[in-house]
């Protein structure tokens, strides 16, 4: 398409394609996306990309999906991989497939805050109570001053039945974060005072 194959230029090829996406110029951007694709071939982000913007048009669901697959073939350890397959498959209403992708790019990236909140919810909403809570307790280890992970862990301790722990969890969230509504009204579900 620009030349002979040249791996340096991929990086360029795949920038572009995402410039041209954003300003939704379509068919350049899938252009470029193609072309960082045929001048290296194993360019994760370019699959990544290649594959979210073809999720856009639904006729050409199945091709991204391809592209999500070769990606996770050229790199089952990255977590962001893991990560845009399952927001792909959320997209076509696979939760049940989508939340184990979420688990796994958390499991590679146990240090990272949004994928460990991502795998959290996801169990969560999949009724895994206990493997929730041990991501909910990683978020909050990871960002102890951010007010809505012990709000998120107060919530799944309260679902389990540990209400003393849940309280302490919305206690330590309305300590960040004093009168916030969510964790008052979750509190007050609990039947125990807001200060203990």
């Amino acid at each position: 398409m620009f030349g002979r194959r040249n791996g340096s230029n991929a990086g360029i090829y795949h920038r572009l394609g995402d410039i041209f996406a954003r300003l939704n110029q379509w068919s350049e951007a899938e252009r470029f996306q193609r072309a960082a694709l045929e001048a290296q071939p194993d360019h994760i982000a370019a699959h990544l990309s290649y594959g979210t913007m073809l999720a856009r048009n639904s006729s050409r669901t199945s091709e991204a999906e391809q592209w999500f697959r070769r990606a996770l073939r050229l790199a089952p350890n990255d977590a962001s991989v893991h990560h845009h397959y399952a927001e792909f498959l959320s997209t076509q209403r696979r939760t049940e497939e989508a939340f184990q992708y979420r688990v796994k790019a958390a499991e590679l990236a146990p240090e990272d805050y949004a994928l460990v909140m991502a795998a959290a919810s996801s169990l969560r909403l999949h009724d895994r109570k206990l493997e929730a809570e041990r991501w909910y307790r990683q978020a909050v280890k990871l960002r102890p001053q951010e007010a809505r992970a012990h709000t998120n862990l107060g919530a799944i301790l309260h679902l389990l039945g540990r209400t003393q722990e849940a309280a302490n969890s919305y206690r330590e969230a309305l300590r960040l974060q004093p009168d916030d509504l969510t964790t008052l009204s979750n509190l007050a579900k609990l039947g125990v005072p807001a200060i203990s």
